[in-house]
Parts: C-alpha cells; sequence; structure tokens
C-alpha cells in the first residue's frame, strides 16, 4: 500500500486568497490550517485500515517526494510495526505545506519500488502545476492538464489509484481528470466534504 499525500502550499486551504494569507504566517499556525489538519487525519485514518500482514509506505510530495520517515526511500515497511506506523503517520505532523506539485514526482516512487504497490492512495486536492522540472511562476488550466497527462506516464501499468481529493478554488478540471484515473486504474475517488 502506497500512500502519496501531497504537501504543496495549496493543501493549506481551499482559496487562493487564504493560502497565500497562510504562507506568510509562521510555519507553526501553517502546520495547523484545517485543510491541512484534515488531509493529515485522513492518512492516520487510513493507516488504521491496512491490514496487518500487509506492508506500506508513506511519501510526501510537492516539486519532490519524500517518504515521511527518514531513510525509508525505496523500503516497505510492515503494518504489523505498529510504532513505525505511528511514527510515520506522526511525522506528518512536522510537514508544513509549501512550494508546487509534481504529481510525476509522486509517480515515480511507484515506478521505483519493488515489489509494485498493489494499491496507491492519493490525497491531494488538484491537477500538479509542473511536471518533471521547474514551471515558471504562472501556470494555465491547460498547463497543469498537461503536466497531469505527463505524470501519468510515470505511473506504473495495472496498480489502482484511489484519490481522495480536497477541490481547490479555481481548479475546475481538477475532479473530471483524478474521477478518470481512478476508473481507468480500478481505483475509488472521493471528494469528502470539508467537515469529513
Amino acid at each position: 500500500i502506497l500512500v502519496l499525500l501531497d504537501g504543496s502550499a495549496s493543501m493549506l486551504d481551499n482559496t487562493v486568497v487564504n493560502v497565500i494569507r497562510l504562507r506568510n504566517m509562521p510555519e507553526p499556525v501553517q502546520r495547523r490550517a484545517p485543510k491541512w489538519r484534515r488531509a493529515v487525519a485522513t492518512v492516520d485514518w487510513l493507516s488504521t485500515q491496512f491490514p496487518r500482514e500487509s506492508e506500506y509506505q508513506l511519501y510526501v510530495f510537492n516539486t519532490k517526494a519524500t517518504p515521511a520517515l527518514a531513510d525509508t526511500a525505496g523500503k516497505w515497511l510492515p503494518v504489523s510495526n505498529r510504532d513505525q506506523l505511528e511514527r510515520a503517520v506522526g511525522s506528518l505532523d512536522a510537514v508544513t505545506p509549501a512550494g508546487g506539485t509534481s504529481l510525476a514526482a509522486a509517480f515515480q516512487v511507484a515506478a521505483a519500488l519493488t515489489p509494485r504497490p498493489a494499491h496507491i492512495y492519493l490525497i491531494t486536492d488538484g491537477l500538479p502545476t509542473q511536471g518533471s522540472g521547474a514551471a515558471g511562476a504562472k501556470v494555465s488550466g491547460r498547463d497543469r492538464l498537461k503536466f497531469f497527462n505527463q505524470a501519468l506516464k510515470e505511473l506504473p501499468n495495472g496498480i489502482p489509484v484511489n484519490v481522495i481529493l480536497a477541490p481547490m478554488e479555481g481548479d475546475p478540471m481538477a475532479a473530471s481528470a483524478f474521477w478518470q484515473l481512478a476508473m481507468a486504474t480500478r481505483g475509488a475517488f472521493l471528494a469528502p466534504a470539508s467537515d469529513w
């Protein structure tokens, strides 16, 4: 089970104005942003649903993907080691959402893991703001869809992608694109209410 958590700045709030406002606040305030806390709580809830005999890996991604637990890159971790699992989820409390979003970086993690993940849980709020390389300061909706389609080329075939989307304003194509990804891979798509 591979959990990919979007840790970009847009995970601070559902509106662009509030994302900008929060980005200028101290990091402890940013880490307490309600949208980010819901994303972390979602990972926490998912972790309680993992079958005990399975293995997992948890990555946070923005412009790059980083394992939640240092020194575990590319390694599967046993769910049966509950202390380690709690440390992995607990480490998210120290993450401050920042930067843009490279879905390609997240999917490259899935491609690099051996054996391949049986399931991917993708927690995000919209289409990526960059591809494999850095993007300019302004990214159009068309660019974001292009980056999304480029990222799909990094995703190994045959892995169900379960998407949990916390929609961001001004990204109308995201829900459709992620729903199609979930359906094409035989995954699930969920866009929970903000009080979920």
